[in-house]
């Protein structure tokens, strides 16, 4: 069970580093690896694997709560692309 904790821990440094870097490919790259890792030490009794997989859990709902606030702002960016575009179009229409 120690290599379990040792890959929730080392999963976690790595989730908390692509977020930080906001590399949203490996974070979706390390989300398989967390499912899996997730499914191995659910059924364990250990309770430092029990906190590992609540942290890895806080640390999800920091990730969903990033990715939200990041598809929000290229959103809005692209509604803003839009908009500017139509403008453009209108000026030379008249031009």
């Amino acid at each position: 069970m120690q290599s379990a904790l040792q890959s929730l821990e080392s999963l976690q440094q790595a989730l908390r580093e692509a977020l930080s870097r906001q590399d949203w490919e490996a974070i979706g790259a390390l989300d398989s690896q967390c499912r899996t890792s997730i499914g191995e030490v659910m059924d364990s009794a250990e309770p430092g694997l029990r906190e590992q997989v609540e942290e890895l859990s806080r640390l999800y709902a920091e990730l969903q709560q990033a990715a939200r606030a990041e598809r929000e702002r290229v959103a809005g960016e692209l509604t803003r692309l839009n908009q500017s575009k139509q403008i453009d179009r209108a000026y030379k229409t008249f031009g």
